[in-house]
C-alpha cells in the first residue's frame, strides 16, 4: 500500500489560491447571472465556452475596453454574439447596436462577468492581425461614395436622411458635407427637433432637420468613431475621425457639448476642398504681391498674417512657403492643426497637453538649424519673442496674429510685451486678409448699381476708382440648386499689405497708433486697404455689395 505524500508548504500555498479563485470565480459569476436576469438577456460563462479569436476582432480592443462589449462567436448569416460587462448602460448597447450593424453584423447580446471579459481581451493578444485598426473609422470609403450619388445636391439631403436606416444617418451627413465642400458639421438640440447645419463658404446653412430619437443613435455612432466615451452626456468631449475618400485623406475633429436640450456635436473637416499652394492664385493684387514676393525671399525678416478665424490666413502662409521651398533650404512648421500636407517640408502638430506648446516648439525648432519657421500662431509674449528673435539671427519667420486689420499687427505686438527697437528691425511685412463669397457663376444676374451704391464707391475708393466707370460690371446673388440657393458660390481673398520701411520703423519707435501707422501706409505706401480690395471685386463682377459690406463694412 502506498503511503500518501503530504504536500509542500508551496504546493499547499497554490492548492490555497485555486479554491480562492474558483470562489471569486463563481460568485463573479452568480453576480452576472443575477444582473441577466434583471436586464432581460441570457447569461453565458465564457470560461466554459470557447472564444473565437477571429470575432474578437470584429470590435476593436480599444472600444471593447471602453464599453465593456466583446464579440466572442460569429455565426452564419453575419449574426454576432456579444457579451455585455456593463449591461445596464442603455448608452453603451445603442451605440454597439449602430457600429456593429453598420458593419453589416446582426447583434445578439448575451450578459458576462468581469472573468469572462477579462478572458476576451486576453484574446486580443494572441490575434497577430487584427480585421481593423484601433482607433480608423468605420465609416468605408465604398459607403461614402455610394452615399454621394444617391445625394446629388443638398436640396436631396433632408429627404434623403429620412429615407435610409438610422445605421447609414452618418454616412450621409460625411457624404453632403463633403459634396457641398463644407468646413463644418453642426448638429444642434432644439426644443422638439436637430438642426443639421453645414458651415459652406464661411456662412452657416441648414440643410435638414433630424428626429430627437434617431439623433441618440447617431450622437452614439459619433462618440464611438471618434474614441469618446459614449456614456458621458453632462462635460465636453474632443475626438477625431479619420476618413479617406478618393485617395485624399479627410480628418475630423469632433467637439461634443452639453446644452439645454441636449449634446451638441461640431465637427470640423480638415483637407476638404481644394487648395491653391500659389501665390499667384491668393487673388493678391498686383503691387501688393510685388511687395510680398520681394519681402519673403530676403534671408531673415518676420512676416505676419493676420485675420479671424476662418479668413484664411494658413492658406497664405501655406503658399508664402511653397513660394520659397527648394532643396537648399530647411523649412519647419508649427501647425495646429495641421491642415494640409506640404512635400519637403517637417510639419510638427502643436500638442499643449503634453508640453509642445508653440513657443516650447519653436525652442526646439530652432535647434534643427532651420532656414525658414512657419509659427501657426502668436498668441503670447514667450511665443512672440522666440519669433523675433529668430528673425533677427537669419532666419525668415511666418506667423500669424488676430487683429483687425494690418496696422494692428504692430500695437498688438507691443502689447504683448515686445519692445519697439526689436519690432522694427524683425518685422519685414504684415498683411490682413478676408474672404468673400464669389457669385455663383450660374445664377449671378447683371444689375444696374444706384446712385447711392455708386457715391459709396467714389467714396470709399477714392484715387482707386477705376477712371472708365463704364468697364464696371455689377452682378447680384440670385440662387439655384448648384449653389443651393444662396447665389454665391466659393470663396477669395481679399488683402491689405504693407512692408516695413524707414518711415514704419520710426512709427513703431515713437510707439504709434494703428491709425497713425494706417494713415501713413496709406499715403507713403499707396496701400489699398481690405475695404478697396473687396469693392475692386464687386466692380469686376466677382462678389456683390452685400457680401462686401457683410464682410468688411
Amino acid at each position: 500500500m502506498t503511503k500518501k505524500v503530504g504536500l509542500t508548504p508551496e504546493e499547499r500555498e497554490e492548492e490555497l489560491q485555486k479554491k480562492l479563485e474558483d470562489i471569486s470565480h463563481r460568485e463573479k459569476e452568480r453576480e452576472a447571472y443575477a444582473i441577466a436576469g434583471v436586464v432581460g438577456l441570457p447569461y453565458i460563462d465564457l470560461e466554459k465556452f470557447p472564444v473565437s479569436q477571429r470575432a474578437v476582432t470584429i470590435i476593436p480592443h480599444e472600444l471593447a475596453t471602453q464599453t465593456g462589449a466583446v464579440v466572442f462567436k460569429k455565426d452564419e448569416n453575419n449574426v454576432v454574439r456579444v457579451g455585455l460587462y456593463i449591461p445596464e448602460d442603455e448608452e453603451i448597447v445603442k451605440g454597439i447596436i449602430a457600429y456593429l450593424e453598420d458593419q453589416g453584423f446582426t447583434p445578439k447580446f448575451y450578459v458576462i462577468s468581469e472573468t469572462s471579459f477579462k478572458k476576451v481581451l486576453r484574446a486580443y493578444k494572441r490575434v497577430l492581425v487584427s480585421s481593423k485598426k484601433t482607433g480608423e473609422v468605420s465609416v468605408s470609403e465604398e459607403g461614402l461614395l455610394e452615399a454621394q450619388k444617391e445625394v446629388e445636391s443638398l436640396t436631396m439631403l433632408e429627404d434623403k436622411l429620412k429615407d435610409v436606416p438610422v445605421t447609414r444617418v452618418l454616412e450621409v451627413i460625411l457624404a453632403g458635407a463633403l459634396s457641398g465642400e463644407a468646413s463644418d458639421i453642426h448638429l444642434e438640440p432644439e426644443e422638439s427637433d436637430i438642426a443639421l447645419r453645414y458651415r459652406i463658404d464661411g456662412v452657416l446653412k441648414e440643410v435638414a432637420k433630424l428626429s430627437t430619437e434617431a439623433y441618440k443613435n447617431i450622437i452614439s455612432r459619433i462618440k464611438l468613431e471618434a474614441g469618446l466615451k459614449i456614456n458621458i452626456t453632462d462635460k465636453p468631449q474632443d475626438g477625431r475621425i479619420s476618413i479617406r475618400i478618393k485617395g485624399r485623406e479627410i480628418d475630423i475633429r469632433v467637439s461634443v457639448l452639453p446644452t439645454a436640450y441636449g449634446e451638441t456635436v461640431v465637427m470640423r473637416l480638415l483637407g476638404v476642398g481644394t487648395i491653391s499652394l500659389k501665390i499667384d492664385d491668393l487673388g493678391v493684387r498686383e503691387k501688393a504681391k510685388k511687395i510680398l514676393l520681394e519681402q519673403i525671399k530676403k534671408p531673415n525678416g518676420m512676416v505676419l498674417v493676420t485675420g479671424p478665424t476662418g479668413s484664411g490666413k494658413t492658406t497664405t502662409l501655406y503658399a508664402c512657403i511653397n513660394q520659397i521651398n527648394s532643396p537648399d533650404k530647411k523649412i519647419i512648421t508649427l501647425e495646429n492643426p495641421i491642415e494640409y500636407h506640404l512635400e519637403g517640408i517637417s510639419q510638427t502638430q502643436i500638442n499643449p497637453g503634453k508640453g509642445l506648446t508653440f513657443a516650447t516648439g519653436l525652442k526646439s525648432v530652432l535647434r534643427q538649424d532651420p532656414d525658414i519657421i512657419m509659427v501657426g500662431e502668436i498668441r503670447d509674449f514667450e511665443t512672440a519673442d522666440i519669433a523675433s528673435q529668430a528673425a533677427l539671427t537669419g532666419h525668415m519667420v511666418f506667423s500669424t496674429l488676430h487683429t483687425n486689420d494690418s496696422s494692428g499687427v504692430i500695437p498688438r505686438l507691443i502689447d504683448l510685451g515686445l519692445r519697439p527697437f526689436t519690432i522694427a528691425p524683425a518685422l519685414t511685412a504684415a498683411i490682413a486678409q478676408r474672404l468673400v463669397r464669389k457669385l455663383c457663376p450660374e445664377c449671378k444676374e447683371k444689375y444696374s448699381p444706384t446712385d447711392e451704391e455708386m457715391t459709396y464707391l467714389t467714396e470709399k475708393l477714392g484715387k482707386h476708382m477705376p477712371k472708365d466707370k463704364t468697364e464696371a460690371v455689377f452682378y447680384q446673388s440670385k440662387g439655384c440648386t448648384k449653389c443651393i440657393d444662396t447665389g454665391y458660390k466659393g470663396r477669395i481673398g481679399v488683402f491689405e499689405l504693407f512692408e516695413v520701411d524707414h518711415s514704419v520703423e520710426q512709427l513703431i519707435n515713437d510707439r504709434a497708433s494703428s491709425l497713425e501707422i494706417h494713415d501713413t501706409v496709406v499715403k507713403e505706401q499707396d496701400m489699398i486697404t481690405m475695404l478697396q480690395d473687396g469693392l475692386l471685386r464687386v466692380m469686376e463682377g466677382v462678389t456683390s455689395f452685400d457680401e462686401v459690406r457683410r464682410v468688411l463694412d
